[in-house]
């Protein structure tokens, strides 16, 4: 006898549910939403794309809007879809947004709008759908056959929402699916928040710590104590993905405690014309000089490679290095460089302004390392909580690439 084998059913499943999920096209799981504002109502919540293009951020109107204008939105009601389908980016599924904080809203015809239809029984089981790598690839490939333009990614609505997709349309497995991911996503919003916790701990210890004029009883400039080098200019002309050396900008320093290096350009050759300490080393403090100025970050083991615009405190011999990287990666430090920055379309710093800073200092050793010691216990800290953070994120991936076909 032959055993029945049956492609449309997902890797991981609730032992109590079996059978086949049906395909169907994106049309029958979701409407489209059409509705206007024919009453050209002022107060009426606007939502608008944020980072990546998500639907996050809201603003009200608080004077009357002309007519022509309010008219030409559409009206979405809470537990109601949006999608951006002229999206700039290379992950146009990252467009998509629930509208949960406000009763209805507002958007313009640039956004697809649409409900679930009485098949989904729990529109939350459509917001981890809309998660999964599955959706990923769907509205990936019909972005790709699109027409480009500026690098728009531009979606018709007819493609949209003929997507082919697979699904069960058991309501119980729906609904319990859904409530499955939004304990993990509980979970993974826990773990955000003692990070955060850690951080503002760190924070108030680090001015308390730094006031204490018991321990540290004087103050010296930085240009006292070390000198800023610069970054080498590299040529885009010379990145190569697979080069084994990678470019440190201002985007990989980010203010956490290590250098962010997910995203570098690379390079081949060192140039040879690269001064010694454009090529770094375990431990080197790096600091924004443009955009956002006055973060400061240390950079990790690896062959890595300054640019311009990002600074290295280079430091006299016998220096305290924690100390002074925890000294400059407070606050106080990065709110005096906003207020040195100068420049029309993004802030930039200089060397004086780096060096001239003045920290609060000891003549005695013992000081600096029973404060340096304190401040990185909560660095380790959040550092190991980070990490569980990823371990989380990386297993709510592999459940949406496995739970969802």
């Amino acid at each position: 006898m032959l055993e029945t084998y049956c492609i449309n059913v997902p890797n991981l499943r609730f032992p109590e549910f079996d059978g086949e999920w049906e395909k169907v096209s994106l049309s029958e799981i979701a409407t489209r939403v059409t509705r206007k504002n024919k009453n050209n109502e002022s107060r009426l919540p606007l939502t608008i794309s944020a980072q990546y293009g998500l639907v996050d951020q809201v603003t009200f109107f608080n004077k009357v809007v002309a007519s022509s204008d309010m008219s030409n939105y559409y009206l979405l009601q809470r537990g109601e879809f949006a999608y951006n389908k002229s999206y700039s980016g290379d992950y146009p599924w990252g467009a998509i947004k629930r509208l949960d904080r406000y009763d209805q809203g507002a958007l313009s015809s640039l956004y697809i709008c649409f409900a679930p239809t009485d098949i989904i029984e729990n529109s939350d089981f459509l917001v981890h759908y809309f998660e999964s790598p599955k959706w990923h690839r769907e509205v990936s490939n019909i972005a790709g056959e699109g027409a480009r333009n500026h690098g728009l990614l531009n979606i018709a609505v007819p493609d949209f929402f003929n997507t082919q997709h697979c699904i069960t349309t058991k309501k119980k497995e729906q609904r319990k699916i859904a409530d499955f991911l939004n304990l993990i996503n509980e979970r993974i919003e826990t773990q955000k928040k003692v990070i955060e916790d850690f951080k503002k701990l760190k924070d108030a210890i680090s001015k308390s710590l730094f006031s204490r004029h018991d321990l540290l009883e004087t103050k010296v400039q930085i240009s006292q104590i070390g000198s800023l080098k610069n970054g080498y200019a590299f040529q885009s002309s010379s990145y190569d993905s697979s080069g084994e050396y990678e470019i440190i900008t201002i985007a990989n320093v980010s203010g956490e405690r290590n250098i962010y290096t997910e995203e570098c350009n690379r390079i081949h050759t060192l140039p040879s014309d690269l001064q010694s300490h454009q090529e770094l080393k375990d431990g080197d403090i790096l600091i924004s000089m443009t955009g956002n100025v006055g973060r400061v970050s240390l950079c990790k083991e690896g062959k890595y490679l300054l640019n311009q615009r990002v600074g290295l405190l280079q430091l006299q011999a016998g220096v305290n290095r924690e100390f002074v990287y925890q000294a400059l990666s407070s606050r106080q430090f990065e709110l005096s460089m906003i207020s040195c920055g100068q420049g029309a379309a993004q802030m930039n710093i200089g060397k004086g302004d780096i060096e001239n800073f003045a920290i609060p200092y000891s003549s005695n050793p013992q000081n600096l390392q029973r404060i340096s010691l304190i401040l990185k216990s909560y660095d380790t800290l959040v550092l190991t909580e980070n990490m569980r953070l990823q371990l989380l994120l990386g297993q709510k991936q592999y459940i949406l690439s496995n739970m969802f076909i």
